[in-house]
């Protein structure tokens, strides 16, 4: 962990109010992995007050993307006012970042077969971990839900060889429906599912009928004040009981959560 001013190379609009933020740090694009993230402070002069957690989407620690390896992006929807402040940032800007943080993504020894399955914004770190599966010669199909086409993410920032299925609430393209109707599909192809979105479409997937040996790791998203395990801001109830999104994740076992 390092907390460090990166450098704006570039901050794209590539949805409606969803943008990515590529950053200039050597250090943390060096150390991060798929599944953490990094705790930016969007404004100055403390206003507003609190960092945002934002996952890693790509790295140039991983050579398939052909990042810079001093280069890290980062992907955000606006909803709020620090999120706002961060989409006006601008090349050369420089960003007050810590990180990286929290419990990555592990691809399991034995897997050929990884389904990843995202919601929203929580297709982030999803990429990062496709990216790193393709490298180990893994077979990778990504499913994504969205509320609308205007959401969702552009097939062409995935590697070629990814399988990309996109669900959206109003049918405007793809499935139309939850990703979770989706992932039926394709259960008994995996033999590793790795997730993130909305508490409601982690619970969904968790309830889905699979083998017993089919490993399913979630990456939480949840409030984060310090992200550093002090504010216990960010606690969510596991059968381990309290655990710290930040610390002893934001990575579980979805067999930790105690939802099924």
């Amino acid at each position: 962990m390092k907390q460090a001013l990166a450098s704006v190379i570039a901050n794209d609009k590539i949805a409606e109010d969803v943008f990515v933020v590529r950053l200039e740090e050597p250090d943390q694009a060096r150390d991060v992995q798929p599944g953490q993230f990094v705790h930016v402070r969007c404004g100055s002069d403390n206003d507003p007050l609190l960092r945002r957690p934002l996952s890693v989407l790509r790295t140039g620690a991983n050579p398939v993307n052909k990042l810079r390896a001093s280069h890290y992006e980062v992907m955000y929807g606006v909803v709020g006012r620090g999120t706002e402040i961060l989409s006006r940032a601008r090349a050369g800007d420089l960003v007050d970042v810590l990180g990286p943080l929290g419990r990555p993504f592990k691809i399991e020894r034995h897997a050929r077969h990884l389904l990843l399955v995202g919601g929203g914004v929580g297709i982030v770190p999803l990429v990062a971990l496709a990216e790193e599966a393709i490298r180990r010669d893994v077979s990778v199909t990504l499913l994504c839900g969205f509320r609308a086409v205007s959401k969702v993410f552009p097939a062409d920032r995935l590697p070629a060889e990814v399988e990309y299925h996109v669900a959206t609430d109003d049918g405007s393209t793809g499935h139309q429906g939850f990703v979770t109707t989706l992932a039926e599909e394709h259960v008994a192809w995996a033999d590793q599912i790795c997730a993130c979105g909305p508490v409601a479409m982690l619970k969904a997937l968790a309830r889905l009928e699979r083998p017993r040996a089919l490993p399913v790791h979630i990456a939480m998203e949840e409030r984060m004040g310090c992200a550093m395990g002090v504010c216990l801001g960010c606690v969510v109830p596991t059968r381990r009981g309290p655990r710290r999104v930040c610390r002893d994740g934001p990575v579980f076992s979805v067999d930790e959560m105690g939802w099924t």
